[in-house]
């Protein structure tokens, strides 16, 4: 029983120290436990995702939260890295659908997350990645390959000495492209 105590002791202190607050304004206790929760939140989802079950309503309650806690205490540091998550577990959503209306919801759900931390966090490091993972939404889940172009090219443009920027130039060659294309292409070299 002392060693849960103890160990309940540590996640709490972790859990405050990862929600700490820029700037001089100290957490208080609503802000401590609002990012205890985003955080556990997120780390039930996950490892139910890391052994194959998508529990859906886990990634809402998290995706939900985190978009408060973006909201409602953007100055933790905590905050842009939820957000970013909750972009993603949405996009796991969208693409674990079965019908075309939930995933479009969880679609419109990621690209509007992500549009988000753009505008919240447009310092933070995901936030270049946001024109990506749009792509990827768009791409991969609506086959919308126009869209996913613009997003992908916008990311090219914006950092073209990225790394990502020169496997994307190299992807845009075939996006849209399906088996057929693709293998008259490799006739062609």
């Amino acid at each position: 029983m002392k060693k849960y105590f103890i160990l309940l002791i540590s996640v709490c202190a972790l859990m405050g120290a990862a929600c700490h607050q820029k700037g001089n304004s100290p957490v208080g206790p609503k802000q401590n436990a609002q990012c205890a929760e985003v955080l556990q939140q997120y780390h039930h989802a996950d490892s139910l995702y890391k052994i194959g079950f998508i529990d859906s309503a886990s990634f809402n309650r998290f995706i939900r939260s985190a978009i408060k806690l973006a909201d409602e205490n953007p100055q933790s540091d905590m905050a842009p890295e939820m957000l970013y998550k909750a972009g993603v577990g949405s996009m796991i959503l969208a693409k674990s659908s079965i019908t075309r209306e939930e995933t479009a919801h969880y679609a419109k759900q990621a690209l509007k997350i992500f549009y988000d931390f753009q505008e919240k966090f447009p310092d933070h490091e995901n936030a270049k990645y946001c024109y990506y993972q749009r792509g990827i939404v768009y791409d991969d889940i609506l086959g919308d390959y126009t869209s996913a172009q613009d997003q992908y090219r916008d990311f090219i443009n914006r950092y073209p000495d990225d790394s990502l920027a020169v496997q994307l130039k190299d992807y845009l060659k075939i996006l849209g492209k399906d088996e057929r294309q693709l293998e008259e292409m490799l006739d062609l070299k």
